[in-house]
């Protein structure tokens, strides 16, 4: 469940969020990162102001200061810093090498090895959801806990099998495989839990009691 002090919110207002540092502006939010093995987000893209070049980095959002506030979020970081920090080119891909160095330029611990490359709100975003070969879906948003920093489910438009269908919730950890190369991820829960599941309103109307008939019209352990 959500800590006490966390907050939802969804990765499209995390999409352009200025970020700001201790001695004047860092750039903009292009994209997360996200580690599909316990779906935290593990670093933001960030492409920095005219003061670097528009360089791209990488920021861990451990350094974010909460809460977010006018689409601005605030780091404890100075410019010098994130001017030393590894660059990324925003035509490649993020490589583990580059997540390591981010990691122990920070001052933060780096694991020797990955199992699972991490993936992108934007990928996963351009997903087709599928369950038995049928599909339930398609990816339009992530909502995440801004306390964690991890993902807490994804917001899934059914209108394409279901006419009038809402948008509906799906946790990560009821995905079985993300084949970003086919933009499909699949999932165990059926085409029937999702009509019976209760209608997604708005981030706000999500709290403990909404979570638990969620997960129960799917057929999951509820918190």
């Amino acid at each position: 469940m959500v800590d006490v002090a966390a907050r939802l919110s969804s990765l499209s207002l995390l999409r352009r969020c200025a970020v700001t540092g201790s001695d004047g502006n860092i750039g903009a939010v292009q994209q997360a990162l996200i580690d599909p093995f316990d779906w935290r987000i593990s670093f933001l893209v960030v492409e920095t102001g005219a003061w670097l070049f528009g360089r791209w980095v990488l920021i861990l959002p451990s350094l974010l200061l909460q809460p977010i506030q006018r689409r601005s979020m605030h780091m404890d970081v100075n410019q010098r810093t994130v001017r030393t920090s590894p660059t990324l080119h925003p035509l490649q891909g993020v490589s583990a090498q580059q997540t390591r160095a981010t990691l122990l330029h920070y001052g933060q611990p780096a694991p020797s090895s990955r199992n699972l490359p991490l993936v992108s709100d934007e990928e996963l975003c351009r997903c087709e959801l599928v369950s038995e070969s049928r599909g339930m879906g398609s990816v339009v948003d992530l909502i995440y806990d801004d306390v964690a920093w991890r993902l807490r489910y994804l917001l899934v438009d059914t209108s394409g099998w279901w006419q009038g269908g809402p948008r509906v919730l799906i946790s990560p950890h009821w995905l079985t495989e993300v084949d970003l190369a086919a933009k499909k991820i699949r999932l165990t829960v059926q085409r029937e839990a999702v009509r019976a599941s209760p209608r997604f309103q708005d981030i706000g109307t999500i709290d403990r009691d909404y979570e638990t008939a969620l997960h129960r019209g799917y057929g999951q352990r509820p918190y």
